[in-house]
């Protein structure tokens, strides 16, 4: 299965301009850990690596789940958990490698695009860490 079809319509989305070959990097790397966490269950890893306005998107959008059951969750680290539970071993390990690329930097925002599900994630530099702002659920 794609993972386009797996978790595309489930992310919120995100933006980056073209800056710095570390700072792409390091986004593209924040992206990649986010949806291997997904893979691995580690909700916690995957929150922290969100704005506080992305984790309560994650809640909500879960809400009314396109790739399965919906998520009553009140927290990001409960909708994430339960929407680990849910997924097949098949999806889970299409996101296992949580390849990604073609990240563009602009100043402390950045887009890193997910191989294979089409979608572009957004992110913002803050206190010299990237976190995802949209388009990741």
């Amino acid at each position: 299965m794609r993972l386009a079809t797996l978790i595309a319509p489930t992310l919120v989305a995100l933006a980056i301009g073209a800056c710095g070959t570390n700072d792409a990097a390091d986004a593209e790397a924040t992206v990649s850990s986010a949806i291997k966490g997904i893979a691995a269950g580690d909700a916690g890893k995957v929150c922290a690596k969100l704005t506080p306005a992305a984790k309560d998107k994650v809640v909500v959008v879960l809400r009314h789940n396109p790739i399965g059951r919906d998520i009553k969750a009140k927290t990001c680290e409960e909708a994430l958990t339960k929407l680990h539970a849910s997924l097949t071993q098949a999806q889970k390990n299409v996101l296992v490698d949580g390849e990604v690329g073609h990240a563009k930097v602009k100043g402390d925002k950045a887009t890193v695009h997910v191989v294979g599900a089409g979608m572009e994630v957004q992110l913002q530099k803050q206190d010299d860490r990237w976190l995802i702002t949209g388009g990741f659920l």
